[in-house]
């Protein structure tokens, strides 16, 4: 099942020659070409009417009490302020919950950054293959391309040296790893075509919420009375599992949700949690619950679950 928000931005890719594959009937496992999702995303973003800023970090947020009115963030023209009726946090590292004194853990894993080779249909696989190299990477849109994943040592993500040492080092094992394929026979008119443009972190911080939800009770489908996304495995070890509201909402700061790999979940379950659809839907929720709260006047964890579970149903999401 596919959440109203993915399935639109796939059905839009559709639209673009070449880029969209792997949405076959009865078997949505969809890749798509980079710049045409850059290129769609900017469009749906501009259709909204959402006020955009780029370039720019979090840096510190506006208190009062224990309620989070807003968001002070850096960029080339300084520090500016944002106040808001709801936060969301999708930072995916929790800047900003942290920043505002929420309760949280912090995890190592591992860093890795992507790649993607060029001239990969010019490639001689059987070649390659006796000379013992295995899969060149994902298949892409583009029958010229390849994506290829690293997955990189498991270290702090949150240390700005750290991060700075690992891109190095990741761009030059990139480098001589493409090197070494084009010395090989049949891969001679392989080319780095572009490693990503940043550091593919996947998890440090996680929220303390309402609710946990554990590993355990994902693999057994567990339901909850306040789901509001349903997440899933990528190598289909179990089946769709519920992800409670309150696993959004910080155990004790007021008027700021989470959405994304820093949610309220159990070690086991980050390997889940962080892939890109359980984000996306998470997400969803979020920006509901958020104008829910924002039109009411009520704290994000004051809201009725069930007008936010109606809301997102009207708007395509699948609860299970």
């Amino acid at each position: 099942q596919q959440d109203e928000a993915v399935r639109k931005l796939a059905q839009r890719l559709k639209g673009i020659d070449g880029a969209i594959v792997g949405d076959e009937p009865g078997k949505f496992n969809p890749t798509t070409d980079p710049e045409a999702t850059k290129f769609m995303m900017d469009e749906m973003v501009r259709e909204a009417g959402v006020r955009v800023f780029l370039h720019s970090w979090v840096a510190d947020v506006v208190m009062e009490g224990p309620a989070v009115r807003g968001v002070v963030f850096e960029s080339k023209a300084g520090r500016q302020a944002i106040l808001a009726k709801a936060v969301v946090d999708a930072t995916g590292d929790g800047d900003v919950f942290a920043a505002a004194g929420a309760e949280h853990e912090r995890r190592l894993h591992a860093i890795g950054l992507v790649h993607r080779l060029g001239n990969a249909d010019r490639a001689d696989p059987a070649r390659l293959k006796e000379a013992g190299v295995g899969s060149l990477g994902s298949i892409e849109p583009l029958a010229a391309v390849r994506w290829v994943n690293l997955r990189g040592p498991s270290t702090d993500c949150l240390d700005v040296a750290e991060l700075s040492r690992l891109e190095l080092e990741h761009r030059r094992a990139i480098w001589n790893r493409v090197q070494k394929l084009r010395r090989t026979p049949g891969g001679e008119r392989l080319f780095l075509l572009q490693t990503a443009p940043q550091l593919g972190v996947r998890i440090s911080r996680l929220l303390a919420g309402t609710r946990r939800l554990t590993y355990a009770e994902a693999r057994e489908g567990k339901t909850f009375p306040d789901t509001i996304a349903v997440g899933g495995a990528q190598n289909g070890e179990h089946r769709g599992w519920p992800i409670p509201y309150g696993a959004m909402v910080p155990g004790k700061l007021d008027n700021l949700l989470a959405a994304g790999r820093c949610i309220c979940v159990d070690e086991k379950l980050i390997e889940d949690m962080r892939l890109i659809a359980p984000c996306l839907m998470t997400g969803h929720a979020a920006g509901a619950a958020a104008a829910l709260a924002a039109r009411s006047g009520r704290r994000p964890r004051d809201i009725d679950v069930g007008e936010l579970r109606k809301l997102l149903l009207d708007q395509g999401a699948y609860l299970g």
